[in-house]
This record gives C-alpha cells, structure tokens and sequence, in this order.
C-alpha cells in the first residue's frame, strides 16, 4: 500500500516538473538591428517603446527607423511577447495614432527577407525576424 502511495507520489512530482515552464523557451523572433550599429543588447521595455513610437532616437541622437512585418509566426509572436498586444490590437493602436496627429505607423513589410534587407541597407533601423533567418548583414540584439 504504501509503494503505491509513494509511485503516485513520483508520477505527480514528475508530471508537475515536466509541466514548468524553464525559462529558456527559444523566441519565435529576433530583434535585429544594422550590423554597424554599437548597440548589441536592450531591455524589451525599451524594444516596446520603441515599436510603440514612444522612443525615437538611439543612444547616440540619431533616429531609429523601425520595420514591423504584416504578418507570420514572428510578427504574432513579437506582437504578443514584446508589445503585449494582439496583431488587431497594434492595428488599432496605430490607426488610432495617425488618425490623432499622435504618431505614424512604422513602414510595414511583408517577410523576414524585406526586413533583414531593409535593416542591412539603414544604419538607424530596427525590425524583427524569425531568428532562423538571421545572417551576416544584420545583427541580432540581445533582449533583456
């Protein structure tokens, strides 16, 4: 009787283990930057700032050039974990911001490869893409 008690015991432990989240789940996104920009690591209220519109300048005064993609796994994931907004709910937030005088829209593209082009050809630009599509002409920022 008591064995039993202690197996179910174990199975529960180990269910509740294998249930946990790690901390170490892998992004479906990357924020990239220019490759020749100095900055290589960033808090992500200051990523969401500056997606936002709220933060339009880098550290060293110039401005940053920010590319949201239209759609995908990337932008959904970046949208949700960095902006803490639906896809839908950004939309808004920027028709809302142009319609008020308040902010315009940051350009829109439509895949990871207009990004990383985009990005690579702007020393002041920021966007995001699916981490597996990073290469030598961008650089990824470490997100904090």
């Amino acid at each position: 009787m008591a064995i039993n008690k202690l197996k179910r015991h174990i199975i529960i432990f180990v269910m509740f283990v294998t249930l946990m989240p790690t901390g170490t789940a892998i992004a479906d996104f990357a924020v990239i930057v220019n490759k020749d920009n100095p900055v290589v690591s960033m808090g992500k209220s200051d990523v969401k700032n500056i997606f936002l519109g709220k933060k339009t300048f880098w550290p060293d005064g110039s401005g940053i050039d920010v590319y949201l993609q239209r759609a995908g796994k990337a932008h959904r994931s970046f949208v949700l974990e960095i902006l803490r907004k639906s896809p839908q709910q950004l939309s808004m937030y920027w028709k809302q911001a142009l319609f008020s005088g308040t902010g315009i829209p940051p350009n829109q593209l439509q895949d990871d490869q207009s990004v990383i082009k985009a990005v690579a050809d702007n020393a002041g630009a920021i966007g995001y893409i699916a981490p597996e599509h990073i290469d030598t002409t961008v650089k990824a920022l470490e997100l904090k």
